[in-house]
């Protein structure tokens, strides 16, 4: 066993195509999503208002929306035309226009119309320009109830918090699920690569025992995974502020099933492959299939049953439902008792397949 440990690490080490994939993969996409997503939330939404009032009122209303954090007023125009012009042509994400009876109506003590319009195709800016217009409409009000009846108490207030990520960030929602899936699609062609390079160049291992490569080949990828997984779960995390609320041996309890799996699934896996490349052709585009059955990007109930099934025997499904609860919403084991007993069932199934797998090598 302990000249297959070493000849699997020097090929791992001495594959310069290998090592970048099934190793610095990990960093180069992680640091690259996470700066990518360091902005958190959009601010300063481009978007044109109509003011079809003039007054003093609706003068200040494009102030005030000026103002907002989420929006910036890049055009003023006179008429929804030109400003749905702009909208198509992708200048501006969204338009507010004021009516021509703004200042009269509300002078009059009659409602006073704003209309809204919102890019939808881009549910992030649609989101900004919508919270902050009406934020900003919110806030006029006040003024205007203030100036006509003194000081203004609400008959009912309301605290909001949002829970596990307060700043509503993309990041901090998306970057949890994808290191663990970054994980498992660079372990995937990694190890793939690796078995078909032996089988490409007709090499075997010094071992009549299938039982004895597949634990070696394990303890190598094990001991490579933990330390680079265990770098971005802990220093990466800190270092670009995503959640770390759960307890380290919690932690420790999902990652180790989701690793032996993973790393049990490829070597499977492996045997399919007779060249070099073909794990690359083959399994980069399972990346995203991969990420929409975890049920992060759309929730499960959006897809159908038997999509859902097929989606559990891939490790991430269950891993990635199980981090989150635990590292970011600080959840206990009895949460994720259903996940972490079908990740060491998977281990059990992937074993087997590994080790007939790794009969011919």
């Amino acid at each position: 066993m302990w000249s297959i440990i070493k000849e699997e690490w020097r090929a791992v080490w001495h594959d310069e195509g290998v090592a970048l994939i099934a190793i610095f993969a990990l960093f180069i996409y992680g640091i690259s999503y996470s700066l990518g997503y360091g902005g958190e939330v959009l601010s300063e939404v481009p978007i044109a208002v109509v003011n079809g009032s003039q007054g003093a009122i609706s003068r200040r209303m494009v102030q005030m929306f000026d103002a907002a954090p989420q929006l910036r007023v890049t055009n003023k125009v006179s008429d929804t035309t030109e400003a749905e012009s702009l909208l198509r042509e992708r200048k501006i994400w969204g338009i507010v226009a004021l009516s021509p009876t703004l200042e009269s109506d509300i002078l009059a003590e009659r409602q006073g119309r704003v209309a809204i319009l919102g890019d939808a195709s881009y549910f992030l800016a649609y989101r900004e320009v919508i919270e902050g217009a009406v934020a900003t409409i919110q806030q006029m009000n006040g003024e205007i109830i203030a100036e006509r009846k003194g000081a203004y108490t609400p008959p009912i207030i309301y605290e909001q918090r949002n829970l596990f990520n307060p700043s509503l960030g993309y990041g901090v929602f998306v970057m949890p699920a994808i290191i663990l899936l970054i994980v498992q699609q660079i372990a995937l062609i990694g190890i793939g690569m690796v078995s078909a390079t032996r089988r490409e160049q007709g090499l075997r291992y010094k071992s009549s025992s299938a039982l004895a490569i597949t634990v070696s080949r394990t303890v190598v990828y094990l001991a490579i995974y933990a330390v680079t997984l265990g770098f971005m779960l802990t220093v990466h995390y800190s270092l670009f502020d995503y959640p770390m609320r759960g307890v380290w041996w919690r932690c420790l309890m999902v990652v180790l099933p989701y690793l032996l799996a993973v790393i049990l699934l490829a070597q499977m896996v492996g045997a399919l492959f007779r060249r070099r490349e073909s794990p690359i052709v083959w399994l980069l585009w399972l990346s995203i299939p991969f990420l929409l059955v975890s049920g992060v990007s759309l929730p499960r109930e959006a897809f159908p049953q038997w999509l859902y099934i097929i989606g559990k025997v891939i490790p991430s499904s269950s891993a990635v439902n199980a981090w989150i609860r635990i590292q970011t919403m600080g959840a206990s084991l009895a949460d994720i008792v259903p996940e972490l007993t079908l990740l060491w069932c998977l281990v059990c199934i992937y074993g087997a397949g590994a080790i007939v797998a790794n009969r011919k090598s």
